[in-house]
C-alpha cells in the first residue's frame, strides 16, 4: 500500500482478479504496493523523496473517471482546465499557472505520454485504456524529459502481454446525452516475445451543457480514438515496441454568460462610446443612434444559458507515434525514447457572445498545424556501481513548428454623405458591414536539447543522498505575424510582419536538483529537496496593434523564467499499516514569471488595421517575481476489513512581489488599477501616446484557493461467494478565493462537490456493474466571471462617394458577462467486462 499524495481508494481498496503481469503493467506489485518511476527506476511511492500522486487504472475505473481534468476531485491543489477554442489548456499547481497562451508548450507543468512529452492537448483531451496517471509535484527536469517548475503529469498507457491473451470492454451511459465505450483486446503473437494491443474510444456527450437562447442546435461533444501497440522482446536483453494513437474531437459549444443586473443592482447599458477622426470636413459628425445589444431576459448562474446566435464549431485531429528500445549490458541499461505528434486544430469561433449583432454572423475561423518530435537517450544502472551508488546520464532533443491561418470578421458601421437641407453636408449611417481580414503566422521553428545526469549515493541500508544537474539550449525561430495577409501572399513576398510579433531566441541555461532522505524504519521516512527550473523567453500574441507602444511591448515580451524550490516533508506509517500519515511544505521563489491578465483582459487602446483607436481588451502579460508557500498533506485510515477513510489536503498561498508592475487599466492615475470600465476618450486623455498603463502589483499569481482538499471512503462486503459489493463516496471540496484581486465580481465562497458510487461485481474482477451520481447536491459555482460586460468595437466608413474612407470606431456594450461554473450533476450507469490479461 502507498501513501504519499495517493487517494484513499487506491491504497486501500483491494484490487480484484489481477494476475501477476496485470499487476506489474498497473505499477502494482505483490502486496498492493503502487510502484512509479519518478527517478527513473521502479520504487514504492512511499520511498520517493518528493510528493507523487499517483491514480491507478483500477481507481479510474471506479470512480468512472473518463477525462484527465477529473483528476483534480482526487489530487487537491491541482486544475486542468481545457481551452474552449479547442487549442491547449490552462492549468495550476503550486501556486502558479500554465497557460498555453503564454508558455506554449512550455508549461509550468510537463505532460508525459509513455515517458514522451507531449502537448497537453493530446494529454487532456480523452484517456481509455490506462495503466496509470502519476502526478509528480516540484521542479522536474534532471531525470525526464524537459524543465518545469511546478511538475510533471504522466499517463502510462496499457502495454501489450506477452505470455497471455485478454480483452476488456466498459460502457457508461448518463445524464447530457453521455455515452462512453472503451475496449482493449491484448493477443501474443509469438509467446513471451511479441504481442500486439488494439484499444478504442468513442466518447459523446454534451460537453459543458450550455445551451443558447437564441438558438436551437444543442451543445455536443464527441472523441473518436484507436490505438495499436506492438511489444518484442527477442532475447533476456533487449525489448522494443511502438504505438500508433489516431484521434478526432468535435464540439459544438456555446459561452455561458451571466446578467449583468445579476451582480450589479439597476445595471444600464453604458453609453456607446465613440471616436471620430478629427479632419472629416466638410462633414457633420454622425448621430450614435441606439445600441444594437438585444436583451433576452435575465440569466443566472444555474441556468447554464448562452446568448450566442451561432455555436462554436471546433475540430481537432492528432496522430501520435512512439517508438522505443531497451538494451542490458554488463549491469548497464540504455534506453531509447522517441516520438512524433502531427495536430490539426479547427475551431470556428462566434465573435459575439454577448448577441450584440443579431442580424450579423461574426466568426474567428482558425486553422492551425503543429508537428512535434522528441527523443531520449539515456544509460543508468541496474546493478549498484561499487554496492552504493545509482546514475541516469542522458540526452534529450525536441524540435517542433507550427502555422496558423485565421479569418477574423469584425463590422464596419458604412455611412453616407447626404444632403441634410441648407446645403449642409452630413454623413448618415446606411449599413453594418462584415469584413473579413485574413491573418497568418508563418512557420516557425522552437527547439530544446540537453544534457542531464543524476546520482544517488546510498549510505548504508537508512540514507541516501541524490543530485543531478541538466544543461538546456532553447532555440526559436519565428517569422512572426501577419495581417491581412494568406500563405498565398506570404510566399508572394507581398505582406508586411507585425511588429514585435517574431520571438527569436537562443540562450542556455543550467537546471540542478538534489535530495537527501533517512528512513528511521521501513514505515518511517524524513526528507529534505531543492531543485531549479528554467523556461524560455514569452511573446505574447494576439494584441493585434499595428505598432506597439513601449508599455505594450514591456507586457508582451520579456527573458526566460527561472524558479528555485526548497521542501521538506515525512512519510509515515502505523499500526502495521493501518494508518499512513504523509506531509510536505515547500517555499519556491519564481523570476520573471509570466503573469496574465484573469478574464477578458486589460483594457487598451487598440490601433486597429485601420488605423483607426479603438477601446479593446487583452490579456496582457507581466513579468514578475513570485512567492509561492504549501503544505501537501495527507491521511488513510483502515479502520477493519473492507472499509478504507482518507483524507487529503492542500494549502498554497502565491504572491506576487509588489515591486514588480503589471499591466493594468489606471485613466485616474493613481497606480492601482481601476475597477470601472473606462470610455476610450478617458484613456487617450490619461495615457496619451500610451495606448495602456502599469500599476503596482498585488495579489496572487493563480486565480485559484488557497486550501482544497478531499475526503474519500469506501466499503466492500462479500455478498456471496459468487457476488461482492461496494459503496464509495468522494467529496471534492475548495476554499474561499478572491479570484483576481481587481475584479469585484468573480469571487467564490467556500463550496463541495460529492460524488457517491455503488455497485455489484464478481470476485475474480471479471466483470462489474454500477451506478454512480457526480455533483450530488447540483452544486453550482462560479469559477470565473468578467467584471464588466461582453462587448464589442467597429470601424467607423464613410463609404460614398470615392473610395471607402475609415474616419473612427465606436464601442457597443452587451447586457452580459461570461462567466464558467462548476459541471452540472450527472446520473448514469457503468459496465464492465474483461477476460484473460487486462
Amino acid at each position: 500500500m502507498a501513501l504519499a499524495g495517493i487517494s484513499l481508494l487506491a491504497i486501500s481498496a483491494p484490487a480484484f482478479g489481477q494476475s501477476a503481469d496485470e499487476s506489474a503493467d498497473e505499477g502494482l506489485n505483490s502486496d498492493q504496493t503502487i510502484i512509479v518511476q519518478a527517478r527513473r527506476r521502479d520504487e514504492s511511492v512511499q520511498d520517493v523523496p518528493l510528493v507523487v500522486n499517483a491514480v491507478t487504472s483500477e481507481q479510474l475505473g471506479k470512480l468512472n473517471i473518463r477525462d484527465v481534468r477529473e483528476i483534480t476531485s482526487v489530487v487537491p491543489g491541482l486544475s486542468l482546465v481545457s481551452n474552449a477554442n479547442g487549442i491547449g489548456s490552462s492549468s495550476s499547481m503550486r501556486g502558479v499557472n500554465h497557460d498555453v497562451n503564454v508558455s506554449g508548450n512550455n508549461g509550468t507543468i510537463q505532460y508525459y505520454v509513455n515517458n514522451s512529452p507531449a502537448s497537453s492537448n493530446l494529454a487532456l483531451q480523452a484517456i481509455f485504456d490506462i495503466s496509470m496517471i502519476s502526478v509528480e509535484r516540484g521542479p522536474q527536469g534532471t531525470l525526464r524529459g524537459r524543465s518545469t517548475p511546478s511538475g510533471a503529469i504522466n499517463i502510462d498507457w496499457r502495454k501489450p502481454n506477452l505470455s497471455e491473451p485478454g480483452a476488456s470492454i466498459s460502457l457508461t451511459g448518463g445524464s447530457g446525452h453521455t455515452r462512453n465505450v472503451q475496449f482493449g483486446v491484448g493477443v501474443p503473437i509469438i509467446k513471451d516475445m511479441l504481442a500486439i494491443r488494439v484499444a478504442g474510444l468513442v466518447d459523446e456527450g454534451q460537453g459543458n451543457r450550455v445551451f443558447s437562447v437564441n438558438n436551437t442546435i444543442p451543445p455536443k461533444t464527441k472523441t473518436e480514438a484507436i490505438r495499436a501497440s506492438a511489444a518484442f522482446e527477442p532475447t533476456d536483453w533487449f525489448k522494443a515496441g511502438v504505438t500508433y494513437q489516431g484521434m478526432r474531437f468535435k464540439a459544438v459549444q456555446y459561452d455561458q454568460v451571466q446578467s449583468m443586473s445579476e451582480v450589479v443592482s439597476g445595471f444600464a447599458l453604458p453609453a456607446t462610446q465613440q471616436s471620430i477622426t478629427a479632419n472629416i470636413a466638410p462633414f457633420g459628425v454622425p448621430s450614435l443612434g441606439t445600441s444594437p445589444a438585444g436583451n433576452y431576459g435575465t440569466i443566472s448562474l444555474a441556468d447554464r444559458k448562452a446568448v450566442m446566435f451561432t455555436p462554436r464549431f471546433v475540430e481537432t485531429n492528432f496522430q501520435f507515434w512512439q517508438w522505443n528500445a531497451e538494451a542490458d549490458f554488463a549491469g548497464q541499461r540504455l534506453i531509447y525514447v522517441g516520438s512524433d505528434t502531427k495536430t490539426q486544430f479547427h475551431p470556428t469561433t462566434n465573435s459575439d457572445p454577448g448577441a450584440i449583432w443579431p442580424t450579423l454572423v461574426l466568426q474567428q475561423d482558425t486553422r492551425t498545424s503543429s508537428n512535434d518530435t522528441t527523443h531520449e537517450i539515456r544509460l543508468q544502472n541496474d546493478e549498484r556501481v561499487a554496492g552504493i551508488f545509482d546514475y541516469v546520464i542522458g540526452y534529450f532533443n525536441q524540435k517542433g513548428g507550427s502555422t496558423t491561418e485565421l479569418t477574423s470578421q469584425t463590422v464596419l458601421e458604412g455611412y453616407a454623405p447626404i444632403f441634410a437641407g441648407s446645403g449642409n453636408l452630413q454623413l448618415f449611417k446606411v449599413a453594418n458591414i462584415v469584413n473579413a481580414t485574413p491573418i497568418y503566422l508563418a512557420p516557425g521553428t522552437g527547439k530544446e536539447s540537453s544534457f542531464f545526469g543524476n546520482i544517488t549515493a546510498h549510505i548504508g541500508e537508512a540514507t541516501e543522498i541524490s543530485g543531478g544537474l541538466r544543461r538546456i539550449n532553447f532555440k526559436n525561430n519565428a517569422l512572426g505575424l501577419y495581417i491581412s495577409c494568406t500563405p498565398a501572399t506570404f510566399a508572394a513576398g507581398a505582406c508586411t510582419v507585425t511588429p514585435n510579433t517574431n520571438n527569436n531566441y537562443d540562450i542556455n541555461k543550467t537546471v540542478y536538483s538534489a535530495s537527501i532522505r533517512h528512513k528511521f524504519t521501513d514505515d518511517i521516512m524524513v526528507y529534505a529537496a531543492t531543485g531549479s527550473s528554467a523556461r524560455p523567453p514569452v511573446r505574447a500574441i494576439g494584441n493585434f496593434s499595428i505598432a506597439y507602444s513601449p508599455i505594450e511591448l514591456i507586457h508582451t515580451t520579456f527573458g526566460a523564467e527561472t524558479s528555485k524550490s526548497y521542501e521538506v516533508g515525512f512519510k509515515t506509517a502505523w499500526m502495521d499499516r493501518k494508518v499512513r500519515f504523509n506531509a510536505t511544505y515547500y517555499h519556491q521563489d519564481f523570476q520573471n514569471y509570466p503573469y496574465r491578465a484573469a478574464g477578458a483582459g486589460v483594457y487598451y487602446v487598440n490601433i486597429n488595421s485601420s488605423n483607426q483607436a479603438n477601446r479593446s481588451r487583452f490579456n496582457f502579460i507581466s513579468a514578475v517575481p513570485v512567492k509561492v508557500d504549501g503544505v501537501e498533506a495527507e491521511l488513510a485510515l483502515n479502520p477493519m476489513d473492507g472499509l478504507s477513510i482518507g483524507t487529503t489536503l492542500n494549502w498554497s498561498k502565491s504572491v506576487i512581489d509588489k515591486s514588480a508592475k503589471i499591466a493594468c487599466t489606471d485613466v485616474n492615475k493613481d497606480g492601482i488599477p481601476d475597477t470601472a470600465v473606462p470610455t476610450l476618450a478617458q484613456m487617450q486623455a490619461a495615457y496619451g501616446t500610451e495606448h495602456l498603463a502599469q500599476c503596482g502589483a498585488q495579489g496572487s499569481a493563480t486565480f485559484l484557493p488557497e486550501w482544497s482538499g478531499t475526503v474519500q471512503a469506501e466499503y466492500n462486503a462479500k455478498l456471496t461467494d459468487g457476488l461482492d459489493g461496494y459503496v464509495r463516496g468522494l467529496f471534492a471540496w475548495k476554499g474561499s478565493t478572491r479570484g483576481d484581486e481587481f475584479n469585484a465580481y468573480d469571487d467564490v465562497g467556500t463550496y463541495g462537490l460529492l460524488n457517491l458510487y455503488a455497485g455489484l461485481r464478481a470476485p475474480d474482477g471479471s466483470w462489474e456493474v454500477g451506478g454512480y451520481v457526480k455533483n450530488v447536491g447540483n452544486v453550482t459555482r462560479l469559477a470565473s466571471g468578467d467584471g464588466s460586460p461582453l462587448d464589442s468595437s467597429t470601424t467607423l466608413l464613410r463609404v460614398a462617394p470615392g473610395n471607402p474612407l475609415p474616419f473612427g470606431s465606436q464601442t457597443y456594450s452587451s447586457y452580459y458577462r461570461g462567466v464558467s461554473v462548476t459541471p452540472p450533476r450527472e446520473f448514469g450507469v457503468s459496465m464492465r467486462f474483461a477476460l484473460g490479461a487486462r
